[in-house]
């Protein structure tokens, strides 16, 4: 029985779907706190889940423990049913810009590419080549998140520095959560019995991004160089003035290592509330505590900033705005205080389907007297990457 394995790699996890030849999933799971002292296998098979805890020193470690387990657990029955593995990339760099196999050239091309996204690059490498020794005869692709933003028109991917300077360090806007961006643009046009579609599309987790997609196309992304632009996230500060950074240096004695870490993992939802980054817990105490209602506030209204830029940039009849991944599909709150604080369009919230979380893979919360229809989409990275897989190798 063929089987297709999609692979998301972090600096210290695997995440992982096993597909059927049907593209069932069929299993999933996740390995975390590699390299760590105790590692943790999650498994989610035929509805039963568990967790078992055990060392996971390296990558290639974890991936042995991986196919043995799913060896045990009757998941599969010898390693050559997995005839597929597709990687999701965070940023391949400017040579890998569209799905590629895995191949010497390739990963040689990753590599150079690891400090564009220092946090996942190195993980989704090492989970490659840990793959490729583990399962020699399985055909590989490389999937990236920077890929549907390859549309992006130069005045959208660039910045207005020195010019030669950003062509020699390849320096533009990359944007991200492209797999995901793409599978809203099919899924959207698919609702809407469409070739394809005009929409704003609102990838809001504790790392969040919004797309402004024309014709099917990524046309502006808020991400750029690095995930840690655009809007304020869990974690991320989004957008500042980049003289801010210089400023904290020298006032608070840091490194310029010191200085990314505050950006990057100790800003946004958490730096700004002083209470969590994620915004569940904000919720809890947002009643009583003013900074946390505070940090709530600035949050929306970078979104909402954002929003009604990137309906601006579409030329022609906009189909919908679209809220997908964690926050974005579960947040009724957020997802209304959005919309409110939009006023150049008479947008309109359905409060019951707002509300409703009994839901399969959409649901439409704008009214019929709203100017624009308002989807939730869930996201679906997983099956967007097993279909492109499958289809890597026919073509």
């Amino acid at each position: 029985m063929s089987k297709i394995l999609i692979i998301n790699a972090g600096s210290s996890s695997i995440k992982w779907n096993l597909f059927s030849e049907k593209l069932n999933v069929e299993a999933k799971g996740v390995a975390q706190r590699i390299k760590m002292a105790t590692g943790i296998l999650s498994l989610d098979f035929k509805g039963q889940k568990e967790d078992i805890e055990m060392p996971l020193p390296t990558f290639l470690d974890t991936v042995k423990k991986l196919v043995s387990l799913w060896k045990e657990r009757g998941i599969i029955a010898d390693f050559s049913e997995i005839k597929q593995v597709a990687f999701r990339i965070v940023n391949g760099g400017p040579n890998l810009q569209s799905t590629s196999e895995v191949t010497e050239k390739t990963i040689s091309y990753l590599k150079e590419s690891l400090d564009l996204a220092p946090v996942h690059n190195p993980g989704a490498l090492e989970a490659i080549l840990a793959f490729r020794e583990y399962l020699p005869k399985a055909k590989m692709t490389m999937h990236f998140d920077t890929s549907f933003h390859k549309t992006l028109p130069e005045i959208a991917y660039t910045y207005p520095i020195n010019k030669k300077i950003a062509s020699e360090l390849n320096v533009r806007k990359y944007g991200f959560h492209g797999l995901n961006h793409h599978y809203i643009a099919l899924k959207t046009a698919e609702i809407l019995n469409k070739k394809s579609v005009n929409a704003v599309s609102l990838h809001i987790g504790n790392g969040a991004s919004l797309c402004a997609i024309q014709d099917g196309k990524s046309i502006d992304t808020s991400m750029g160089f690095t995930p840690l632009a655009g809007i304020m996230m869990g974690t991320r500060s989004g957008d500042v003035d980049p003289s801010v950074i210089p400023y904290i240096m020298k006032h608070k004695n840091l490194t310029i290592d010191e200085a990314m870490k505050l950006l990057n993992e100790e800003s946004g939802m958490l730096g700004v509330s002083q209470v969590s980054s994620d915004i569940r817990d904000i919720h809890k105490v947002r009643g009583e505590n003013s900074q946390a209602q505070f940090a709530m506030n600035l949050y929306v209204t970078r979104i909402a900033d954002y929003l009604i830029t990137y309906l601006n940039k579409i030329e022609g009849k906009i189909d919908a705005i679209v809220f997908t991944a964690g926050i974005g599909e579960n947040d009724d709150y957020v997802r209304e205080q959005v919309i409110n604080k939009i006023h150049l369009l008479n947008l309109k919230i359905d409060k019951t389907a707002n509300e409703n979380r009994n839901f399969k893979d959409y649901k439409l919360i704008s009214t019929k007297e709203s100017e624009l229809p308002i989807f939730v989409i869930k996201a679906e990275e997983e099956m967007y990457i097993a279909k492109e897989a499958s289809e890597f190798f026919k073509k």
